[in-house]
């Protein structure tokens, strides 16, 4: 019987580097690979940056209502002193993608008329990219005189349900942006005409004037 003998041979590369043929392509293409990538991390970076660009003038949107109120009523008809109280609820909606909407507080101020009625302090607050949040802010007045015209008509409106208040609220930033970039500095005053719905609650929940 003969035997055949294997002929197969490995291929040994021909430039002395000990490296086979089939792997010379791989190594070539490393270097292509760390470019692409490379090229990806700096697009992703632009694409965050002119998001973040974008984000910085974008504004929040407020909306102001009363939750509760009370003591507008007088049993002096000669004097029309009030100590009028308002629960403030505002809320806050962050059209921002990334970025949240700081704002390190401020002052409320409720008034009829022209006539300051409450004063009361806007806490802190956050609120997150495409998200809300709703403030809550008490105003309080203490021994306030009305003349008799205005006393006259906000007590008409309160007795037929159309009487309404501005609320006013001063905001403070301590900076709204990213570093480097644009910092707008949020909205400094909201204002907003608000009905004054329901009955007056009693006045054991009127928070204390400051």
């Amino acid at each position: 019987m003969t035997v055949m003998e294997d002929d197969y041979a490995p291929l040994e590369p021909n430039d002395g580097s000990g490296e086979p043929r089939w792997a010379r392509p791989l190594r070539n293409c490393k270097f292509p690979v760390s470019y692409i990538l490379l090229a990806m991390m700096l697009a992703l970076l632009i694409c965050c940056y002119i998001q973040a660009s974008v984000d910085e003038y974008k504004v929040a949107r407020f909306s102001v209502g009363v939750d509760a109120f009370g003591g507008l009523t007088t049993t002096n008809a000669t004097t029309a002193v009030v100590s009028p109280w308002f629960v403030l609820a505002a809320k806050v909606e962050n059209p921002r993608a990334w970025q949240p909407w700081r704002c390190a507080g401020g002052e409320a101020v409720v008034s009829y008329g022209g006539v300051s009625l409450a004063w009361g302090r806007v806490p802190g607050f956050v609120a997150p990219g495409k998200g809300s949040v709703v403030v809550t802010a008490a105003a309080a007045g203490k021994g306030l005189g009305l003349s008799e015209g205005l006393r006259r008509r906000f007590a008409a409106e309160l007795s037929n349900g159309t009487a309404k208040v501005v609320a006013e609220m001063k905001l403070f930033y301590d900076g709204n942006g990213l570093p480097g970039l644009y910092g707008y500095k949020g909205v400094p005053l909201v204002s907003r005409e608000v009905a004054l719905q329901g009955r007056q609650a009693p006045d054991a929940l009127a928070p204390s004037p400051i």
